[in-house]
């Protein structure tokens, strides 16, 4: 039977988390996510893809930022491989989903809904310490091949443009990844094409940081 995902609590979350094998987990937060629940921190990856890189410490932080030049090329580095994510993914979406009519501001083309994000260290605001990828949220639901019409097991409410509260339709629940809304996992592919040359630019800079990828895939 299916669990109730609705009334899962943070304790639920973690045993399924731990009792179940990855390939099962993994198909119920995607089914949790296209129903639009919210999953506790730390469950899996959130909805805003990123990467952190993460100091060992203010020492070695500090240390690291009085070579200004290694700094701002490191930054640099760092700039330029977002950039070119960017515009792959762009690319990616324009070629999945290019030919979707697009009928408002409120549903922007995909492809052009694609941007980097960066944000420095907070402490001295010099060393870059994240890079995101903003888009529409309709291509988190391209992702998993949900939309109208095509929910997933668990409905969801949410508020329109003018206010009125809006729920799953009945006859879309369990739609999602069939018929004509196959899923089609157009970001993750991107990511792990770029990942390692990433890596490889942190590991040049320090050995006193490390790469968080838990939150940049789209689960």
């Amino acid at each position: 039977m299916r669990p109730d995902l609705m009334s899962f609590t943070v304790a639920d979350w973690m045993q399924a988390k731990t009792e179940m094998n990855t390939t099962s987990f993994k198909k119920l937060v995607r089914v949790a996510r296209a129903g639009g629940l919210v999953l506790p921190a730390g469950i899996a990856p959130v909805r805003n893809p990123r990467i952190t890189f993460e100091s060992v410490g203010d020492t070695a932080e500090f240390m690291r930022i009085q070579d200004v030049e290694s700094v701002e090329r490191f930054n640099s580095q760092v700039s330029a491989w977002a950039d070119k994510v960017e515009a792959q993914l762009k690319a990616s979406a324009q070629t999945s989903f290019g030919h979707r009519k697009q009928d408002s501001a409120l549903f922007p083309h995909l492809a052009d809904s694609i941007a980097a994000n960066m944000h420095k260290d907070k402490n001295y605001k010099m060393e870059i310490r994240s890079v995101g990828f903003s888009l529409a949220r309709h291509g988190v639901f391209m992702h998993h091949g949900a939309g109208s019409g095509y929910g997933g097991f668990v409905g969801s409410k949410w508020t329109d443009a003018y206010g009125t509260l809006k729920t799953t339709a009945s006859d879309s629940i369990g739609k999602m990844d069939t018929g004509n809304r196959k899923a089609v996992h157009w970001f993750n592919d991107v990511i792990e094409r770029n990942i390692e040359e990433l890596v490889g630019i942190v590991a040049d800079y320090t050995l006193d940081m490390t790469v968080n990828l838990n939150s940049i895939l789209i689960g």
